[in-house]
């Protein structure tokens, strides 16, 4: 019988089938459930090898991924130095990024047993597209957390600019609920900015798939002392998008996921937010009145 899962994630809705054998990953358990009819829908096969493609790239991750287009498809291959030269899996997807097939190379992952099709970087690939290509999102660089007394809070930020130390310090003193330490989805809904928590965690290993609502963002700096200013939309815009998850290999998707990031802008305001490292800062966002 063929393996299956549901999962959703920042209210996107995915059915996995194929495979039969596989499983999920442990950070992915808490976005599993039954949803009935998806938005994306992901079938998944074996091959004993994965031919490499003969026509050129179209984009370059610099990562683990290649992408490819053939017709309106697009192709991602996945290939690792640790494993060989040839992928070791390829996603083809519908321009639409609702209709997926997977392929698993048998040679190049016969050592390691049960895994899951969508493994990371697939599964985030296929929700940052699907939300871009249909503009009703952006992925943001961030921690995001739920106070249990005054609500969602999103701290943005590049790596090392404090998202890992902001986590500690409110889990420390507010112990609250923490989407994510790493990685955020955005979307509007009803005119209201909901953040929603990600499986794929920073070093704190912190991920939920709850949702709340946002009334405003805070852009993460180190000072000298906590200080917080208000920031332009185009200053807020540039800001976002800086820290976002944009598709870079579709100008269709940059140019969707930019008019998103306007629009968000619209509900909510932006904030830098210089801190220091303690709990300090924690007091002077609860204190803090637009």
């Amino acid at each position: 019988m063929p393996w299956c899962a549901g999962l959703r994630i920042g209210d996107v809705s995915v059915s996995v089938q194929g495979c039969a054998g596989a499983e999920l990953g442990a950070a992915m358990l808490a976005f599993e459930g039954n949803w009935g009819a998806c938005d994306i829908e992901v079938v998944a096969g074996r091959s004993p090898r994965i031919l490499p493609l003969s026509s050129r790239s179209s984009f370059e991750s610099g990562a683990l991924w290649t992408l490819f287009r053939e017709c309106n498809d697009y192709i991602f291959d996945f290939a690792s130095t640790a494993l060989g030269t040839t992928p070791y899996k390829r996603m083809r997807v519908d321009e639409s990024f609702s209709r997926v097939h997977i392929t698993l190379s048998t040679e190049m992952l016969a050592q390691y047993g049960h895994l899951f099709p969508l493994e990371y970087p697939a599964d985030e690939l296929l929700i940052t597209n699907y939300l871009a290509c249909h503009g009703l999102g952006v992925e943001v660089h961030g921690c995001g957390l739920i106070d249990a007394e005054s609500g969602g809070y999103l701290f943005l930020g590049h790596s090392e600019a404090g998202k890992s130390t902001t986590t500690g310090m409110w889990k420390a003193s507010r112990n609250p609920e923490v989407l994510s330490d790493d990685r955020i989805i955005l979307r509007l809904h009803d005119g209201e900015l909901r953040m929603y928590g990600t499986p794929w965690h920073g070093e704190a290993g912190l991920a939920s798939p709850s949702k709340t609502k946002l009334s405003r963002i805070f852009v993460l700096q180190h000072g000298p002392r906590n200080e917080i200013t208000a920031m332009t939309k185009a200053q807020a815009a540039g800001e976002v998008f800086a820290r976002s998850f944009p598709p870079f290999h579709s100008a269709a998707g940059l140019e969707r996921t930019l008019e998103f990031i306007h629009r968000l802008l619209d509900v909510v305001p932006c904030y830098r937010f210089q801190f220091v490292p303690d709990e300090s800062a924690v007091k002077a966002v609860l204190d803090f009145h637009d």
